[in-house]
C-alpha cells in the first residue's frame, strides 16, 4: 500500500516497484491475491485503463480508508521495529535489569 500511496499502479507495476526496492522474490502470484484482499476490504480502489498497445489494465490506488490504515500500520511497524532494535542493542540489554 505504501507504493500505491505514492502512485497508482497495476499489480504487475507493484511487482516491478517491489523489485526495485530489493524485494526481487515478489511475484504476481503473491502480490495479486494481496491487492485483491485489500481492494475487497475497501482499502484500495481499482479503475480500468486501456493500455497503449497492450491489454486493458486495472490500475490500483489507495482509498481514504486505506490511507488511514496505512498510517496506523506505519505506527505499529515503527513501534515493533524500535522494540526489536532495543533488544538487539546494549540499550535494550540494560532494560533487562
Amino acid at each position: 500500500m505504501a507504493l500505491l500511496a505514492r502512485e497508482p499502479l497495476h499489480a504487475y507495476g507493484v511487482v516491478q516497484r517491489l523489485g526495485e526496492y530489493g524485494f526481487e522474490q515478489s511475484t504476481l502470484g503473491t502480490v495479486y491475491p494481496l491487492v485483491t484482499r485489500l481492494r475487497r476490504a475497501g482499502l484500495l480502489s481499482q479503475r480500468t485503463s486501456r493500455g497503449h498497445a497492450g491489454p486493458t489494465r486495472h490500475v490500483l490506488s489507495v482509498t481514504a480508508e486505506g490511507e488511514q490504515a496505512l498510517q496506523a500500520w506505519t505506527v505499529q511497524w515503527n513501534t515493533h521495529r524500535d522494540r526489536v532494535d532495543g533488544l538487539l542493542t546494549k540499550e535494550g540489554a540494560s532494560h533487562a535489569g
